[in-house]
This record gives C-alpha cells, sequence and structure tokens, in this order.
C-alpha cells in the first residue's frame, strides 16, 4: 500500500476514534449520520477518491480545538501527496472555525503558508508568515525560517537578510549558511558593478554567518585579483582548499594565475604535490603533467601513463592521447584521433558535478542546487568520469 495512503487511512481512523468519543454528547440519530459519512470517506480513501473524501470528512469534522490535530495531518499529507489545493481548502477551513486559541490559530496559519509556499503564491505565503513572524508564539521560528525561505525563491537578497539577521541564527545552522550565502549573491552582484568596498563588506558580513564558507574565500580572491593582489589572492585560495577538499579542482586555475603573477614556480610545484597526496584529482594530476611537459613530453606522457594505472579517468586518458598524437605517425594520429573522438565525446556525455544532498547532476558549477535549492551541496564529481 502506498505510504501516504496509509497515512491517510490513519488520520481516518482518528476522525472515526472522534466520532466515536461523541456518542455520549449527541443524540443517536446524529451520531450515526455522521458515522455514515465517517465510513463513507473512509471507502473513498480505500478507492483513491480523495475529491469525495475530503468533503465528507470536511463535512463530518466540526472545527474546534480538539480537531485541530486532525485537520492539521490531513492537510499536511494532502500537502506531501501533491494535493495542494486539498490542503489549502483543509486548512482556510480550519481558520475559519471558531474557539480556536491564539497558537492554534498560529500554527494554522504557518501550516497555510507551507501550502502557499508549495503552489506557488509566494505573496500569499509572505503576508501569513509576517504576521506568525512579528507575534510572540512558539511557531515564530518556524514562520521566519519559511519567511526568509519565500525572499530566496524571490531573489531578494535585502530582504532575506533583513528577516534572517534578527533571528537567532545560532540555533539554525541551515539559516546561518543560507544567510552567509545570501550575502555572496550580493558580493557577486557588487564585484561585477566594480563597487569593491560593497563587495567587502558584504564577504565580511557572509564570513560571519559562516566561517568556513568556502564561496567567501572564492570570492575575496576574486577580488584580490582583481586589485592586483596576487599574495592576498592565493592566501584566499589556499583557505578554500582547506575548508573543502572537493572543491581543490575549482581553484587550479586562479591560483595558478597568482603563483604565475608571484613568479614563484617551485611554489606551484610544492603546492600541487601536496594538494596531490592530500586529496587526488584529474585536475590535479593534469596540472602536475602540464609542468612536467613544458621541459620533456615524453617524461610527462610516462608520468601520465603510470597515475592513470592507479586512477583511470576520462580526462586523463584525452590528454594522455594529445601527448601522443604529437610524436606519432600519420596512421597511428588517425587512430588517435579516432580514439580522442570516443572518449571526448564519452567525457562529455557525463555529468561534472552532482549534488549531494538530492543527486541533481549536470555540468556546472552552481553554490545553490537548482533541484533541491540547498546551498553548498554540489561538488564536483570523482572517479572514472569526472576527477
Amino acid at each position: 500500500m502506498d505510504v501516504s495512503l496509509l497515512v491517510v487511512l490513519i488520520a481516518a481512523l482518528g476522525i472515526g476514534w472522534w466520532l466515536g468519543q461523541r456518542e455520549s454528547k449527541q443524540q443517536r440519530n446524529s451520531h450515526f449520520g455522521l458515522q455514515a459519512d465517517y465510513y463513507r470517506g473512509l471507502n473513498y480513501l480505500l478507492n483513491q477518491q480523495t475529491d469525495e473524501a475530503l468533503e465528507l470528512f470536511i463535512h463530518a469534522l466540526e472545527v474546534n480545538p480538539q480537531t485541530v490535530d486532525t485537520h492539521l495531518a490531513l492537510g499536511s499529507l494532502f500537502r506531501r501527496r501533491g494535493e495542494v489545493d486539498k490542503a489549502i481548502q483543509i486548512h482556510q477551513n480550519l481558520l475559519s472555525g471558531k474557539g480556536l486559541d491564539q497558537e492554534q490559530v498560529m500554527l494554522a496559519e504557518l501550516e497555510l503558508a507551507h501550502d502557499f509556499i508549495k503552489a506557488g503564491l509566494l505573496d500569499r505565503a509572505e503576508e501569513l508568515l509576517l504576521d506568525v513572524a512579528q507575534q510572540p508564539n512558539q511557531q515564530k521560528a518556524k514562520a521566519t525560517e519559511l519567511l526568509v525561505d519565500v525572499y530566496q525563491r524571490e531573489q531578494d537578497w535585502h530582504k532575506a537578510l533583513k528577516v534572517g539577521g534578527a533571528a537567532n541564527v545560532s540555533a539554525s545552522v541551515d539559516l546561518a549558511q543560507r544567510l552567509s550565502h545570501f550575502c555572496c549573491e550580493l558580493a557577486e552582484q557588487a564585484l561585477q558593478n566594480s563597487e569593491e568596498k560593497e563587495c567587502l563588506s558584504y564577504l565580511k558580513r557572509a564570513k560571519r554567518h559562516n566561517v568556513d564558507n568556502p564561496r567567501v574565500s572564492l570570492l575575496r580572491a576574486q577580488l584580490s585579483m582583481k586589485q592586483n593582489h596576487f599574495f592576498d589572492a592565493k592566501k584566499h585560495l589556499q583557505t578554500m582548499a582547506q575548508q573543502d577538499l572537493q572543491l581543490v579542482p575549482e581553484i587550479i586555475e586562479p591560483l595558478h594565475l597568482c603563483y604565475l603573477k608571484l613568479d614563484d614556480a617551485k611554489g606551484w610545484q610544492d603546492w600541487l604535490n601536496l594538494a596531490m597526496s592530500q586529496h587526488p584529482s584529474t585536475s590535479l594530476l593534469l596540472a602536475q603533467a602540464q609542468e612536467i611537459s613544458q621541459k620533456d613530453d615524453s617524461a610527462a606522457a610516462a608520468y601520465m601513463t603510470e597515475k592513470l594505472r592507479q586512477r583511470p579517468s576520462l580526462k586523463g586518458f584525452n590528454y594522455l592521447i594529445d601527448l601522443h598524437m604529437q610524436w606519432a605517425s600519420a596512421n597511428a594520429k588517425d587512430s588517435l584521433q579516432v580514439l580522442k573522438g570516443l572518449t571526448v565525446a564519452l567525457q562529455t556525455s557525463k555529468p561534472q558535478y552532482r549534488c549531494r544532498q538530492c543527486g541533481f547532476a549536470g555540468n556546472s558549477m552552481h553554490w545553490q542546487c537548482p533541484s533541491c535549492h540547498q546551498w553548498g551541496s554540489t561538488k564536483p564529481i570523482y572517479g572514472l568520469e569526472g576527477e
């Protein structure tokens, strides 16, 4: 049986129990009428006729403080099933009832805001959440995080920071991480507009929210490079590598530029060797081979062959083919070109990045996953088809 249907049936049984409790308080004929509605509703659920079941349960289950939890359970269930219109109907019906205390009203508004967000009605969700967040109640923290989510979806980073910054972020690691990335979004905009002081200000705020955010280090490096401060940029990129070793492939090109500008070839080779020993990747291997090839192509080819036996990868094979093509005969070049065409086609058909949260894969690096909207969860793929 479908899990969501099972939860519906459990909720329906709860309604049946509640109806049974009413027997001593209502007349027999009225009670039998309600029971008839209940059993018909249960039959509709068993037959996946949720529209009919919803109508009967709302009719049979009056709104009062004792039935709030059942209404909320049914509404939440319909929302998880993707039937948001039914969830909205249940929660709106709950709010139209009488006798609920403030906490129950706030909880119902919070659930209705959930429904509106799911339905893409962000303005209506914002209105409800502002009402909950501005009043002293137990749902205030949840309402604040949902309100941040609304502004995040609208990419209104200023409002998101204002609302989220007023919350107790120390109690929510996820919220602190999101606020840090909101600052980074504004810092990127400022950097693109050559507003360097404003960019730096946002990056300092981002670091206060999350001191270990590697995106902050990357943007600090980009800002320093724009100002021709390559020594500082080098330090920021190396800090980023320490913060998240899986992101090392993302910094190889800009870090190499920093070492070139600083005229420190030995320092670059030493860093490559250290990084390769800590967290080997194909991008690091290619960088090492390129350094060797500047002096001896055959030595670079021998080095790549040895390393690829240990850690085979499509990118590595493609580079090795390029090295051999330089001194191969005409016939061998044709064969190598055909082989490279096949391996390149295979490589480009495979995603290079994957979200560790939901599994979404693609060929572009996203700080926020386009699928699950989690921040900082996308990493380069390692293995034969990646790094």
